[in-house]
């Protein structure tokens, strides 16, 4: 009988420690999902986009408050987002 009560970081934890939790509001209304904090800031475009039938084309930024979350291969956590974070998607267009 061998007994493994080890714990290690991110073996057996509270599941939403590892997860942020995002209210995404879009022109197509709002989003709610929840991804683990290392997921990059474009897949949580990407994800956004498909979810609410957005134009894949086009060119979006997510913003929390007055912040540009950029470059968007940055994971979530690099940016100091846990919990429950509300943030906006924004038509950044084409030319600039």
């Amino acid at each position: 009988m061998a007994e493994e009560t080890e714990k290690g970081p991110g073996d057996k934890g509270p599941k939403d420690k590892n997860d942020v939790s995002l209210e995404v509001a879009t022109s197509n209304g709002v989003f709610r999902g929840t991804f683990d904090k290392n997921t990059k800031i474009e897949d949580v475009i990407a994800a956004i986009i498909k979810d609410r039938e957005l134009a894949q084309g086009d060119a979006f930024e997510l913003r929390y408050g007055d912040i540009v979350l950029q470059p968007v291969q940055r994971p979530l956590v690099s940016f100091g987002l846990a919990g429950t974070v509300k943030l906006t998607l924004v038509a950044t267009g084409s030319g600039v």
